[in-house]
């Protein structure tokens, strides 16, 4: 038996015996508890359903916005395990599904961020959904790099390395630029993430600084869009890729009528090269 999550895609659908025979189980009823934690593995599963059958137990279970709320198992057999999950260093992945008898969507590895121990209830947690299907290195393209920079003097330096995570002069001129969220136009810009439009890792230098090769977005759109989940054309109107599942489109609140709020001429450049380059 080889537990993994390599094969697996943000926001796709799966069934448990699709699941139970890649992971080499006989049978998907080994997998068929809430709370699956293959032995010999450091990988907690959550199988979390928000509309159960009548006939089960039912837990207060749900995802809103990018924070899954789930109710422990009734007889606290997994609590420990999953509170002590960060010092253990257990990965905790959740496959969701709205109703019963449908594919769960499988939503990578979240992290534990509260808690609510309770004896005579389930117990009461709170996770953040990373997003995430690998963990990115984002020094590493900054090293990777390294080459093209090292002329510059140390403060040009420092600030081709901060734009790698969207920080320093060219947040702040992305700021400048756009005000706002570049869709929503959410005002609070401590929870917007500039987003390079063409990749940093494909960018000159002057381009990584550039505001016009950059999105002001809230945190569940700069995802997508990093990832090529969506795109803009260059009116500004959305497209969405196949990749990304009704169910998943629903929990984003993707639809197709999102729409930058303004295109600026030099954006257009570099929305071509996102459409053509990272858009799948």
């Amino acid at each position: 038996m080889s537990v993994n999550f390599k094969s697996l895609e943000f926001g796709q659908s799966y069934e448990r015996p699709f699941l139970a025979k890649l992971w080499g189980y006989q049978s998907f009823h080994a997998i068929s508890k809430g709370v699956v934690t293959p032995a010999n593995t450091k990988y907690i599963i959550l199988f979390v359903t928000k509309d159960k059958q009548q006939a089960l137990t039912q837990y207060n279970d749900y995802i809103d916005g990018n924070m899954l709320f789930w109710e422990g198992e009734e007889k606290h057999s997994s609590d420990k395990r999953v509170v002590g999950a960060d010092k253990n260093q257990d990965e905790i992945h959740l496959f969701y599904r709205e109703t019963h008898h449908s594919p769960f969507v499988y939503f990578a590895r979240i992290l534990l961020t509260d808690f609510q121990l309770r004896g005579d209830a389930p117990s009461e947690f709170v996770f953040r959904i990373e997003m995430l299907s690998s963990e990115i290195d984002a020094f590493k393209e900054v090293r990777e790099h390294a080459a093209e920079y090292k002329t510059l003097d140390k403060t040009e330096q420092e600030q081709i390395v901060v734009s790698r995570l969207g920080q320093g002069d060219f947040r702040r001129n992305v700021i400048k630029l756009w005000g706002s969220c570049s869709v929503t136009g959410l005002q609070s810009v401590t929870l917007l993430r500039a987003s390079h439009i063409k990749p940093w890792k494909n960018s000159d230098n002057q381009e990584r600084l550039n505001p016009f090769n950059g999105l002001l977005l809230i945190p569940d759109y700069d995802f997508l869009f990093d990832r090529g989940y969506i795109a803009f054309k260059n009116n500004g109107s959305v497209i969405v890729s196949q990749r990304l599942s009704p169910f998943a489109r629903n929990v984003f609140g993707v639809d197709d009528n999102l729409q930058l709020r303004h295109v600026f001429p030099d954006n257009k450049s570099y929305l071509d090269f996102h459409r053509t380059n990272v858009f799948e």
